[in-house]
């Protein structure tokens, strides 16, 4: 095993723009068969989720360099298959060859695809009325009479039907951007 890659590999799959590629992959139909170069990417700060990016800008180069895997039988020790050192090492060789096909396509001025992706995080319960959500049922929206109350046993359960901020993340775009002419 190349322990060297895979070290790189580790601390590349944490940072913002292996998350962004991830994102590209989910949401960009077009990106298969590609590799994908983020240009420009801007996380939502307040978001525990590494996923959620209010844009992404990059490009898209065709596959020319495929990645030799080395043999499933490196990683089987006593009759023992270890699929997650097996999973890491592919991996690690697929972002190798991308980085390398990508930087061989650019020193010979290969025009690539070039996308952008769009996203929103907003509160679904922003305007809501009301102390308990509306999917409540009735019993904890009757709660609602009187707050200040809290001797009722159905309290043990209302809390997990107030209406507060509940943050969602969605993908508005997610297109090819068309070459000038």
């Amino acid at each position: 095993m190349d322990e060297k890659l895979l070290k790189r590999y580790r601390q590349y799959a944490s940072t913002e723009e292996a998350f962004a590629v991830l994102l590209v992959k989910k949401h960009l139909a077009q990106s298969k068969g590609y590799w994908v170069d983020v240009v420009n990417s801007r996380r939502f700060e307040m978001s525990s989720d590494s996923m959620h990016f209010r844009f992404v800008v990059g490009s898209l180069f065709k596959r020319k360099i495929h990645p030799k895997y080395p043999p499933r039988s490196d990683f089987t020790i006593n009759g023992r298959f270890d699929e997650r050192a097996y999973y890491l090492m592919t991996r690690a060789l697929t972002w190798e060859a991308a980085h390398t096909d990508i930087e061989q396509q650019k020193a010979k001025q290969v025009s690539p695809l070039r996308f952008e992706i769009k996203g929103v995080r907003y509160d679904k319960n922003e305007g809501s009325k009301g102390y308990f959500r509306n999917d409540a049922p009735p019993e904890i929206k009757s709660l609602e009479k009187n707050l200040l109350d809290r001797t009722n046993p159905l309290w043990d359960v209302a809390d997990q039907f107030l209406n507060g901020p509940e943050f969602v993340y969605e993908v508005r775009q997610a297109r090819i951007i068309p070459h000038e002419a």
